[in-house]
């Protein structure tokens, strides 16, 4: 019996460390936090010139979950609050932008790899 349970708490030992040297998982987006972003990234494609949408990343994204960002009405409400602000502050929003969603920022960007540059 003592070495059943010397067995039990040496894997339960080995397997808490071994959980505890994998690197941290990405966080995942919610629903209203991707299409809020993405919201964000389409005026960003559409006001600032060399960025582009990362298709590769919201593609994966729609298919992983089957959320379609054109579609949903709270993307559309988010996008037009988003395209006033762009409006009234391009160079701030822009840069802004940039910062949370370039994939080519170092070592990565703030929220998602949402924009990328033109070709």
């Amino acid at each position: 019996m003592k070495q059943l349970i010397g067995a039990a708490a040496g894997f339960l030992i080995g397997y808490s460390a071994a959980i505890a040297q994998e690197p941290p998982l990405h966080p995942r987006l919610t629903k209203e936090q991707f299409l809020s972003y993405s919201a964000g990234a389409a005026v960003a494609a559409m006001y600032c010139g060399k960025l582009e949408l990362n298709a590769d990343f919201l593609e994966g994204y729609e298919y992983a979950t089957g959320i379609y960002p054109p579609l949903d009405p709270y993307f559309r409400s988010e996008m037009a609050r988003l395209e006033k602000s762009a409006k009234s502050d391009l160079k701030s929003y822009c840069s802004l932008t940039k910062l949370m969603f370039y994939k080519g920022n170092k070592p990565k960007p703030l929220n998602a790899p949402l924009l990328i540059d033109k070709p």
